[in-house]
């Protein structure tokens, strides 16, 4: 075999590796896209959840200064009750009633004096509360101030058994409102002092809205 058919014979070899070479440098150039685009998926994808984190972080900026006025509204809920049953034992100054339901109006009263009073101490804890009741719409709180007028109405007009059948009736709903109010708060509330308060109101008003219903149904059940 000639210099020249060598020459053809390498020229063909070399001709046909290229051409085997070909598709792989082709696959190459695919997964290198395929790269780049699984890079830029990533970038995408972590800048997503970079983004929902900032969004979840700034909700819950929002929520924070409502949640702590809610929580404010409630001690207000509760201290303007209590302020208002201190004079549950001064109607029976002026109305004649039995022993027993004076002794229990009084323990009422005494107790809730002494929750007004820690309400006072632990609204100055940080994160100070404002336990003055935020304004309501004016037809909401002309409905609340006739609720609160009409059993006083009917326990003036009242004597003997219903006048202490109205009193009691009175006392088992705001025993029971306490109660709850403090239940309520003492789930969302964080402080440790307050919360342990309040789950003491809690256990303390119960107690007495029991008291309350046995009175009711044994001594005046119609």
């Amino acid at each position: 075999m000639g210099p020249a058919a060598t020459r053809v014979r390498h020229t063909d070899t070399t001709q046909r590796a290229v051409a085997h070479s070909r598709p792989f440098s082709y696959d190459r150039r695919r997964y290198e896209r395929v790269g780049d685009a699984w890079g830029s998926m990533k970038h995408t994808s972590g800048l997503s959840i970079t983004l929902a984190a900032i969004w979840v972080l700034s909700a819950c900026a929002i929520l924070e200064p409502r949640a702590k006025e809610d929580l404010s509204e409630g001690y207000a809920l509760l201290y303007n009750l209590v302020s208002k049953e201190k004079q549950s034992s001064q109607l029976s100054i002026i109305k004649t009633i039995s022993p027993e339901l004076k002794s229990l109006l009084e323990r009422i009263s005494e107790t809730s004096k002494v929750t007004a009073k820690v309400l006072d101490t632990l609204a100055r804890i940080k994160p100070p509360l404002t336990l003055e009741v935020s304004h309501l719409p004016r037809i909401e709180q002309a409905a609340r101030e006739s609720i609160d007028k009409e059993p006083t109405k009917q326990m003036l007009r009242s004597t003997g058994v219903d006048l202490e059948f109205n009193m009691v009736s009175s006392q088992l709903a705001a025993m029971n409102y306490a109660a709850h109010l403090a239940r309520s708060l003492a789930v969302v509330e964080t402080n440790p002092r307050r919360k342990q308060f309040l789950q003491r109101t809690d256990r303390t008003f119960s107690d007495l809205h029991g008291q309350v219903y046995k009175m009711l149904f044994t001594r005046y059940q119609r």
